[in-house]
Protein backbone atom coordinates (compact mmCIF):
# COMPACT_ATOMS: atom_id res chain seq x y z
CA UNK A 1 0.00 0.00 0.00
CA UNK A 2 1.01 3.45 -0.82
CA UNK A 3 -0.26 6.95 0.38
CA UNK A 4 -1.48 7.52 -3.17
CA UNK A 5 -3.49 4.08 -3.05
CA UNK A 6 -5.04 5.04 0.20
CA UNK A 7 -5.39 8.89 -1.17
CA UNK A 8 -7.11 6.90 -4.26
CA UNK A 9 -9.43 4.44 -2.12
CA UNK A 10 -11.02 7.68 0.01
CA UNK A 11 -10.93 10.53 -2.52
CA UNK A 12 -13.48 12.22 0.19
CA UNK A 13 -10.75 12.80 2.79
CA UNK A 14 -10.23 16.39 1.34
CA UNK A 15 -7.42 17.80 4.40
CA UNK A 16 -4.40 16.64 3.56
CA UNK A 17 -3.63 17.05 7.22
CA UNK A 18 -6.13 13.76 7.57
CA UNK A 19 -4.51 11.87 4.93
CA UNK A 20 -1.23 12.24 6.46
CA UNK A 21 -2.70 11.26 9.89
CA UNK A 22 -3.97 8.34 8.63
CA UNK A 23 -1.13 7.72 7.15
CA UNK A 24 0.86 7.73 10.01
CA UNK A 25 -1.26 6.15 12.41
CA UNK A 26 -2.83 3.38 10.85
CA UNK A 27 -1.76 0.28 11.01
CA UNK A 28 -1.77 -1.92 7.46
CA UNK A 29 -3.35 -5.37 7.42
CA UNK A 30 -3.60 -8.04 4.74
CA UNK A 31 -6.08 -9.92 4.99
CA UNK A 32 -7.10 -13.25 2.65
CA UNK A 33 -10.50 -15.47 2.65
CA UNK A 34 -12.01 -17.16 4.97
CA UNK A 35 -9.94 -14.58 7.83
CA UNK A 36 -11.46 -13.28 10.89
CA UNK A 37 -11.51 -9.86 11.56
CA UNK A 38 -14.24 -9.56 14.29
CA UNK A 39 -15.86 -12.04 16.12
CA UNK A 40 -18.54 -11.73 18.30
CA UNK A 41 -17.17 -11.27 22.14
CA UNK A 42 -14.28 -10.10 21.44
CA UNK A 43 -12.79 -6.35 22.07
CA UNK A 44 -12.43 -3.63 19.12
CA UNK A 45 -9.42 -1.55 19.54
CA UNK A 46 -9.13 -0.22 16.10
CA UNK A 47 -11.16 0.77 13.34
CA UNK A 48 -10.81 -0.95 9.89
CA UNK A 49 -10.55 1.15 6.55
CA UNK A 50 -11.32 -1.35 3.65
CA UNK A 51 -8.80 -0.26 1.03
CA UNK A 52 -9.55 -2.71 -1.52
CA UNK A 53 -11.45 -6.34 -1.28
CA UNK A 54 -15.04 -7.06 0.65
CA UNK A 55 -15.81 -8.62 4.26
CA UNK A 56 -19.04 -10.20 4.94
CA UNK A 57 -20.47 -8.64 7.94
CA UNK A 58 -23.43 -11.04 9.95
CA UNK A 59 -24.89 -12.03 13.08
CA UNK A 60 -24.60 -15.94 14.49
CA UNK A 61 -26.98 -17.71 16.98
CA UNK A 62 -25.68 -20.54 19.34
CA UNK A 63 -25.66 -23.06 16.88
CA UNK A 64 -23.37 -21.29 14.52
CA UNK A 65 -25.92 -20.15 12.15
CA UNK A 66 -25.66 -16.95 10.55
CA UNK A 67 -27.71 -14.36 9.34
CA UNK A 68 -26.32 -11.72 6.89
CA UNK A 69 -26.34 -7.96 8.01
CA UNK A 70 -24.22 -6.34 4.86
CA UNK A 71 -20.98 -6.79 3.04
CA UNK A 72 -18.00 -3.62 3.29
CA UNK A 73 -15.48 -3.01 0.41
CA UNK A 74 -13.14 -1.18 -0.79
CA UNK A 75 -13.53 2.55 0.83
CA UNK A 76 -15.80 2.02 3.15
CA UNK A 77 -15.24 0.95 7.38
CA UNK A 78 -17.76 -1.00 9.60
CA UNK A 79 -20.62 0.77 11.53
CA UNK A 80 -20.72 -2.12 14.12
CA UNK A 81 -16.60 -1.62 14.94
CA UNK A 82 -16.76 1.84 15.28
CA UNK A 83 -19.95 1.71 17.78
CA UNK A 84 -18.25 -0.91 19.69
CA UNK A 85 -14.85 1.07 19.79
CA UNK A 86 -17.04 4.21 20.96
CA UNK A 87 -18.71 2.29 23.61
CA UNK A 88 -15.75 -0.10 24.67
CA UNK A 89 -18.32 -3.05 24.32
CA UNK A 90 -17.31 -6.26 22.61
CA UNK A 91 -18.49 -7.15 19.24
CA UNK A 92 -21.24 -8.50 18.53
CA UNK A 93 -20.89 -9.47 15.02
CA UNK A 94 -18.98 -11.73 12.82
CA UNK A 95 -16.75 -10.41 9.73
CA UNK A 96 -15.02 -12.68 7.58
CA UNK A 97 -13.06 -11.93 4.47
CA UNK A 98 -14.20 -13.39 1.58
CA UNK A 99 -11.55 -11.99 -1.00
CA UNK A 100 -8.02 -11.08 -0.48
CA UNK A 101 -8.33 -7.57 1.43
CA UNK A 102 -6.01 -4.67 2.17
CA UNK A 103 -7.22 -2.17 5.57
CA UNK A 104 -5.61 0.30 7.38
CA UNK A 105 -6.47 -0.13 11.17
CA UNK A 106 -7.18 2.93 13.01
CA UNK A 107 -6.54 3.35 16.58
CA UNK A 108 -9.44 4.01 18.65
CA UNK A 109 -8.38 7.32 20.06
CA UNK A 110 -8.35 9.07 16.44
CA UNK A 111 -12.00 8.70 16.44
CA UNK A 112 -13.26 11.48 18.55
CA UNK A 113 -9.83 13.35 17.87
CA UNK A 114 -10.15 13.44 14.40
CA UNK A 115 -14.67 14.35 14.13
CA UNK A 116 -13.17 17.39 15.91
CA UNK A 117 -10.34 18.02 13.92
CA UNK A 118 -11.06 17.37 10.02
CA UNK A 119 -15.10 18.07 8.60
CA UNK A 120 -14.83 15.30 6.23
CA UNK A 121 -13.77 12.15 8.72
CA UNK A 122 -17.04 13.63 10.26
CA UNK A 123 -19.11 12.91 7.15
CA UNK A 124 -17.48 9.78 6.34
CA UNK A 125 -18.63 8.76 9.72
CA UNK A 126 -22.00 10.22 9.82
CA UNK A 127 -22.72 8.87 6.24
CA UNK A 128 -20.99 5.24 7.00
CA UNK A 129 -23.91 5.25 9.96
CA UNK A 130 -27.06 5.90 8.13
CA UNK A 131 -26.00 3.72 5.08
CA UNK A 132 -25.61 0.86 7.39
CA UNK A 133 -28.75 1.66 9.59
CA UNK A 134 -30.57 1.61 6.34
CA UNK A 135 -29.07 -1.73 5.44
CA UNK A 136 -29.49 -2.73 8.88
CA UNK A 137 -33.40 -2.28 8.68
CA UNK A 138 -33.64 -4.13 5.12
CA UNK A 139 -31.93 -7.23 6.74
CA UNK A 140 -34.69 -6.73 9.56
CA UNK A 141 -37.45 -6.12 7.10
CA UNK A 142 -36.41 -9.36 5.21
CA UNK A 143 -36.20 -11.77 8.16
CA UNK A 144 -39.23 -10.99 9.50
CA UNK A 145 -41.79 -9.80 6.08
CA UNK A 146 -40.27 -11.08 3.57
CA UNK A 147 -41.06 -15.31 2.09
CA UNK A 148 -37.83 -16.93 1.48
CA UNK A 149 -37.92 -16.68 -2.41
CA UNK A 150 -38.32 -13.31 -1.97
CA UNK A 151 -34.88 -13.34 0.93
CA UNK A 152 -33.37 -15.50 -1.49
CA UNK A 153 -33.47 -12.97 -4.66
CA UNK A 154 -32.61 -9.82 -2.31
CA UNK A 155 -29.70 -12.38 -1.26
CA UNK A 156 -28.38 -12.49 -4.63
CA UNK A 157 -28.81 -9.27 -6.12
CA UNK A 158 -27.24 -8.09 -2.86
CA UNK A 159 -24.19 -10.23 -3.84
CA UNK A 160 -24.25 -9.23 -7.38
CA UNK A 161 -23.61 -5.24 -6.12
CA UNK A 162 -21.05 -6.37 -3.58
CA UNK A 163 -19.11 -8.61 -5.81
CA UNK A 164 -19.64 -6.40 -9.43
CA UNK A 165 -20.26 -9.97 -11.38
CA UNK A 166 -23.20 -11.92 -12.19
CA UNK A 167 -21.10 -15.05 -11.57
CA UNK A 168 -21.29 -16.12 -8.14
CA UNK A 169 -19.07 -18.71 -6.71
CA UNK A 170 -21.46 -20.25 -3.57
CA UNK A 171 -22.45 -23.75 -3.02
CA UNK A 172 -26.13 -23.86 -1.97
CA UNK A 173 -25.32 -24.49 1.45
CA UNK A 174 -23.00 -21.08 1.71
CA UNK A 175 -26.65 -19.75 1.26
CA UNK A 176 -28.41 -21.46 3.33
CA UNK A 177 -25.92 -20.94 6.31
CA UNK A 178 -26.12 -16.82 5.74
CA UNK A 179 -29.99 -16.85 5.56
CA UNK A 180 -30.89 -19.24 8.41
CA UNK A 181 -32.40 -22.05 6.73
CA UNK A 182 -31.68 -25.53 5.30
CA UNK A 183 -30.07 -26.15 2.12
CA UNK A 184 -32.99 -28.14 0.55
CA UNK A 185 -35.14 -25.39 0.54
CA UNK A 186 -32.46 -23.14 -0.88
CA UNK A 187 -31.63 -25.72 -3.52
CA UNK A 188 -35.58 -25.96 -4.68
CA UNK A 189 -35.95 -22.37 -4.75
CA UNK A 190 -32.65 -21.94 -6.76
CA UNK A 191 -34.05 -24.64 -8.89
CA UNK A 192 -37.11 -22.58 -9.28
CA UNK A 193 -35.21 -19.76 -10.57
CA UNK A 194 -33.36 -21.62 -13.28
CA UNK A 195 -36.67 -22.81 -14.74
CA UNK A 196 -37.75 -19.48 -14.88
CA UNK A 197 -34.80 -18.58 -16.52
CA UNK A 198 -33.61 -15.99 -13.79
CA UNK A 199 -29.99 -18.00 -13.39
CA UNK A 200 -28.45 -21.08 -14.29
CA UNK A 201 -26.46 -23.24 -11.79
CA UNK A 202 -23.60 -25.22 -11.99
CA UNK A 203 -21.29 -26.87 -9.51
CA UNK A 204 -20.98 -24.48 -6.39
CA UNK A 205 -21.30 -21.77 -8.80
CA UNK A 206 -24.49 -19.63 -9.85
CA UNK A 207 -24.69 -17.75 -12.97
CA UNK A 208 -26.93 -14.59 -12.68
CA UNK A 209 -29.04 -13.76 -15.64
CA UNK A 210 -28.45 -10.52 -17.24
CA UNK A 211 -32.58 -9.97 -18.02
CA UNK A 212 -32.72 -11.01 -14.52
CA UNK A 213 -35.66 -8.38 -13.66
CA UNK A 214 -34.50 -8.13 -9.85
CA UNK A 215 -31.29 -7.14 -10.78
CA UNK A 216 -30.32 -3.04 -10.43
CA UNK A 217 -29.79 -1.94 -13.82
Amino acid sequence: MTKESLAHAFPFFQESALLDQIWEQGREMNLSPGDELMRPGSYIKAIPLLVEGRIRISRQDGEGGEVLLYFLSGSQTCAMSLSCCMADQKSSVLAIVEEQTQLLMIPVAYLDQWMTQFPSWKAFIMQTYAMRFNELLKAFDAVAFLRMDERLIQYLAGRHKAEGTHILQLSHQDIAQELHTSREVISRLLKRLEHDGQLKLGRNRIELSQTARWLPT
